[in-house]
């Protein structure tokens, strides 16, 4: 019985070996073909290993205006997102935890709705629009500041906090913000960095709001950007004109652009991996 079971996890460790491998292969040919000759690389062609050395594609990215005030726009829209996501979410499902809650069920249906149906992206740019949030960082973060998916797996993981330590707080005399902030959120910590990833990486790769509600050049997020000069690179290479990215060829650029736009998230989510894999197992387990 043992070894049909060892046999079974050395199969199982390869195929997982073999996916995890082709997820890679996309990133590692993104930073294999930045870091080459741009004279020595060309589209289509399959690199294992880099092709002469040269950092002039992250030199032009890095003096590039345009993209920085792309890239801190996106981190602005992220961080400011994550705040006000969370902080909505949290205290929404907190309460809805709670089955004292006068129209609990009421409100727990009315949010569900808002998860089944939707107006559609005609109606949401006019109350946008005529809300005035238009070109303007709000209307990149208030339009999806909750998720009703986000909210019902915190309230989930609240429920699952023990009562008798909310009520033996409310015997010391804590209030209710004290116990969701010096209980339930601790407790909780694990469903909190684990939607808070998924929040942040939505912030930091959504585009589309980005392309209807924002016209201005200086609010332009990451995304759109990365989108716009990678059209333009390849009009331009179409047409011939070698001119437009100097000594540093398209591939090389765009690569390089491609690769420093995950670059945060690749640093941040090491520092909460173990509250990734904790929060996505421990609902399970319960």
């Amino acid at each position: 019985m043992s070894s049909r079971l060892s046999v079974a996890n050395i199969i199982i460790g390869v195929i997982l070996f073999i996916f995890a491998v082709l997820t890679f292969m996309p990133v590692y040919y993104v930073v294999v073909a930045s870091i080459s000759d741009p004279h020595q690389i060309r589209e289509g062609q399959l690199m294992l290993f880099p092709k002469g050395f040269d950092l002039s594609a992250y030199k032009i990215m890095i003096e590039n205006a345009q993209f920085l005030t792309a890239f801190f726009n996106t981190i602005s829209r992220t961080v400011l997102g994550l705040i006000i996501n969370m902080a909505l979410q949290l205290t929404i499902a907190y309460a809805l935890s709670k089955h004292y809650l006068p129209g609990r069920r009421f409100f727990m249906v009315y949010i569900i709705i808002t998860m089944m149906f939707n107006g559609g992206i005609i109606p949401t740019y006019m109350i946008v629009n005529g809300t005035g949030l238009t070109d303007t960082i709000w209307a990149l973060v208030i339009p999806n500041a909750i998720s009703t998916w986000n909210v019902i797996l915190l309230r989930s993981f609240f429920e699952n906090v023990p009562e008798s330590l909310e009520e033996s707080a409310k015997l010391d005399g804590a209030n209710d913000i004290s116990i969701f902030l010096r209980i339930y959120l601790p407790l909780s910590l694990p469903a909190v960095a684990t939607i808070s990833l998924f929040t942040a990486v939505m912030h930091w790769n959504t585009y589309m709001d980005a392309i209807i509600y924002i016209n201005r050049a200086d609010l332009q997020v990451l995304q759109t950007y990365l989108r716009d000069m990678i059209i333009q690179m390849e009009m331009a290479s179409m047409l011939g004109d070698a001119g437009v990215i100097a000594d540093t060829t398209s591939l090389s650029v765009r690569t390089a652009a491609a690769f420093l736009s995950i670059l945060p998230i690749v640093i941040v989510y090491p520092f909460i991996q173990k509250y990734f894999v904790k929060g996505v197992t421990l609902g399970a387990v319960k």
